[in-house]
């Protein structure tokens, strides 16, 4: 199992395995999991450790995958899995620019406050 995940890490397995099993099916299994959590725990886990755990993963699929797609750009491969792993890199580029403008450019929330005419306010 392990072997699974280092394979993946080095960017050693195909693109489209790379793209659909661990990024789509591995997404959609940390998804029912967090939901089944939070549905049949009387007291869910915090929050933090659902986003740590998502952290990683992503960290770990968006390793992969650009180091995937990065050699099956550099192999002698068809052109199909050539423009896959094209595809794939422009994602992950435009994944981290728009994650890193949505942190670095957006204000955050003015708190809620009680005013005496109006009541619970957001200015």
């Amino acid at each position: 199992m392990l072997a699974y995940f280092r394979k993946h890490w080095r960017g050693d397995q195909n693109i489209a395995q790379s793209i659909l099993v661990n990024g789509v099916l591995f997404y959609l299994a940390l998804e029912t999991m967090f939901s089944l959590v939070y549905q049949l725990t009387p007291r869910p886990l915090p929050l933090m450790w659902d986003l740590l755990l998502f952290l990683v993963w992503l960290v770990w699929w968006l390793v992969g995958t650009t180091r995937s797609a990065i050699c099956t750009l550099r192999s002698d491969g068809g052109i199909t899995s050539k423009i896959l792993a094209f595809v794939a890199l422009l994602f992950v580029v435009a994944g981290l620019v728009k994650t890193a403008s949505d942190a670095l450019l957006t204000e955050p929330n003015k708190p809620f406050r009680w005013d005496e005419k109006r009541g619970l306010v957001n200015d």
